[in-house]
């Protein structure tokens, strides 16, 4: 009960869209398409998806790569990247990280299929950790503006061009 009624909290809210904004960001610097976000379960069930709110992507290529038990080092990095730049983004803003299981877990679960299997998976989350709270520093300025962005509920292409537009400035907001 009190985790629903946390979710109506504002500073709740607010945490949730800085959260899911370090992975939109990250995704698109890392040309991960974008398919969706929600921030709420009630938007996406209302948009058919099962869970939490979150962002989509366009995986069809790691769903590939998974199902034949391999993955390209540059997609793996990607991918770890994106996992945990929600974990990022939220320690950046509020020194810690609230969230962050679910990606966790999403992690884990694919190092623990590629043929052969990642030797020291929490090695690979720290690192994947790492990039993204640099990815998210360097490109503060385009993070701040998505975050306003996505509590706005802006379409993906309209967040995208905000971060295009703010991608070139730097640290400092």
């Amino acid at each position: 009960m009190l985790d629903w009624l946390a979710a109506f909290s504002p500073e709740h809210r607010q945490r949730v869209t800085h959260h899911e904004a370090g992975h939109f960001l990250v995704a698109h610097i890392l040309d991960i398409p974008i398919a969706d976000y929600t921030l709420t379960a009630w938007e996406a069930m209302r948009q058919g998806q099962a869970g939490r709110g979150g962002v989509q992507f366009d995986d069809r290529v790691l769903a590939a790569q998974l199902e034949r038990g391999t993955m390209s080092a540059q997609s793996l990095d990607r991918y770890c990247t994106v996992w945990m730049a929600g974990i990022a983004a939220e320690t950046l803003v509020y020194d810690n990280a609230e969230g962050g299981g679910d990606d966790r877990q999403q992690l884990r679960t694919v190092l623990s299929q590629l043929s052969p299997p990642i030797r020291d998976p929490q090695q690979r989350e720290r690192w994947a950790t790492l990039q993204a709270t640099t990815l998210l520093a360097t490109h503060r300025s385009a993070y701040d503006a998505l975050v306003e962005a996505m509590s706005q509920r802006l379409p993906v292409a309209e967040c995208c061009a905000i971060v295009n537009k703010h991608r070139g400035n730097s640290t400092s907001s």
